[in-house]
């Protein structure tokens, strides 16, 4: 059984034991013997409990820009530039044969729910930038995959406006009040980047960053029954600039100041310090919300903090995608969820 401490196997590292096996494919992991009994609550959890998953966070959890552009054909004016690819997204994609959590965890239950599949424009949500057509939801596409390309932590809340009565629609095949569900957050790569764009300033300090996720992890305690919250770490954004500098090979549009648009702290060594300074003190916010809501003996809800053990500048350049030299590719991706396996 998992305890609390290490429920965490739930979505990143699956099994201690088959995780040390070193297999070339989620395939060749051993299974789990069937259950005798329920789990008797969120610290009895099993891989195979948990029957919905569901995400929240930002352009990375939706998958934006993943598979880049043909700089040789279409170049930067392609679909694809401004595309996310929900369905191969390592947090919460479900499209079939994609190196995704989910899919590793479908090794484990087959009728597994809520991963997002396909692809489709983007969803825009930045700070007050919200709201309908910009916001829009493809609820047959993004099932539970709740996520908004450019949302800070602020935007926590609009995406469960969407989540929770979606989530709620699986009554056919699911039972919201009894069944066990996942709920991956990663958020605050653009919380850090608007820290020098002055409109958010406040909004994105560490005090002002935990209190929007403790006000999102009160809100799923409250409305969403029996449910692990999988608090994903923040990493050090400041770590792609210097990793892309110089390599308008690989990213024309470098040169078009598309780093600087995506974040505005890109400019000065002082600003990209900032941002590392931020991003530790969002850890240390996370790791405290984990604490302050850990599971307990036969408790029905439970928070997991797991740290993004993540170097960007050990990244090689082709794991960015060459669409900004900003977001994941569809490599970067793929290694995320291996290593959070």
């Amino acid at each position: 059984m998992v305890s609390t401490k290490t429920i965490l196997a739930l979505s990143v590292s699956l099994l201690t034991n088959a995780m040390a096996l070193s297999v070339s494919s989620i395939s060749e992991c051993p299974a789990l013997s069937p259950r005798t009994t329920p789990a008797t609550g969120v610290t009895d959890l099993r891989i195979d409990d948990i029957k919905m998953v569901a995400g929240l966070g930002d352009s990375i959890m939706a998958g934006f820009a993943m598979m880049g552009v043909d700089y040789s054909g279409t170049g930067a004016l392609n679909l694809s530039a401004i595309t996310e690819y929900r369905g191969h997204s390592y947090a919460i994609g479900a499209d079939s044969g994609a190196i995704t959590l989910p899919n590793f965890m479908k090794k484990y239950n087959s009728k597994l729910q809520g991963g997002s599949i396909l692809t489709h424009a983007a969803s825009l949500c930045y700070g007050l930038l919200c709201g309908f057509p910009l916001t829009a939801y493809r609820p047959l596409r993004d099932n539970l995959n709740a996520a908004q390309s450019g949302a800070l932590a602020m935007n926590l809340d609009l995406e469960l406006d969407y989540l929770i009565p979606r989530m709620k629609t699986y009554s056919l095949t699911s039972n919201y009040n009894n069944d066990w569900k996942m709920i991956t957050i990663q958020i605050g790569s653009n919380d850090q980047c608007a820290a020098c764009s002055g409109i958010f300033d406040s909004n994105v300090t560490p005090e002002a960053y935990g209190k929007y996720v403790d006000a999102a992890i009160q809100r799923i305690k409250k409305e969403i029954p029996k449910t692990v919250v999988n608090l994903l770490g923040t990493f050090k954004v400041s770590g792609v600039f210097p990793l892309t500098n110089g390599r308008e090979d690989y990213c024309a549009l470098i040169n078009g100041g598309v780093n600087e648009f995506e974040c505005s702290c890109a400019s000065s060594a002082e600003n990209l310090a900032k941002m590392d300074a931020l991003s530790d003190g969002y850890n240390a916010q996370l790791k405290a919300i984990a604490e302050k809501y850990k599971g307990t003996s036969g408790g029905k809800f439970g928070v997991m903090y797991t740290p993004a053990p993540i170097d960007v500048t050990s990244f090689p350049i082709d794991a960015l995608s060459n669409f900004d030299c900003f977001h994941p590719s569809i490599k970067g991706h793929e290694w995320i969820a291996k290593v959070k396996k």
